[in-house]
């Protein structure tokens, strides 16, 4: 995947970058190969967007973004819109305090076991419920390894 269609929150590391005028600057500022990247935020209408490279944050237009493949981290939390259906554990929810106080009545906070189904409802110890495109984007999860398969209950 090009590095402008990572989801923000996500960790991927770089395997290649395509030559361009701008190529030597993206190595100058540390892009290159094997080296880790956050995707940190995009502007409101979408371009630029910052990624943290080492401990620095830099911007990036999309098309300056296009030239870098990467693959997510495996460790890397990615949103519920991004995933496929399965288990994943909650690391964290990036929204307002309402929307938080919502998604924890349904079970959903962080270090909860919760089951993505094939049409984006989601499974927790509480029940199913379809918890809407909106809020499962601001649900960060990694995959569930063998440990958490006793945890949700059938609701």
């Amino acid at each position: 995947m090009k590095l402008s269609e990572a989801p923000i929150g996500a960790q991927v590391e770089v395997l290649h970058i395509e030559e361009s005028d701008i190529t030597p600057r993206l190595r100058g500022i540390g892009v290159l190969p094997g080296i880790k990247i956050e995707v940190l935020k995009s502007a409101p209408m979408g371009d630029p967007r910052m990624y943290r490279v080492f401990n620095k944050v830099i911007s990036l237009r999309s098309s300056e973004a296009e030239l870098i493949e990467v693959q997510t981290s495996e460790d890397s939390p990615l949103p519920l819109t991004f995933v496929s259906p399965g288990k994943y554990r909650v690391e964290h929810i990036e929204c307002g305090r309402i929307a938080w106080m919502n998604l924890s009545r349904l079970g959903i906070i962080e270090g909860a076991i919760v089951q993505l189904l094939d049409d984006r409802r989601v499974k927790t110890a509480n029940g199913v419920y379809d918890v809407g495109f909106g809020k499962l984007r601001k649900i960060y999860v990694i995959p569930c390894k063998q440990e958490c398969n006793h945890e949700i209950k059938n609701a």
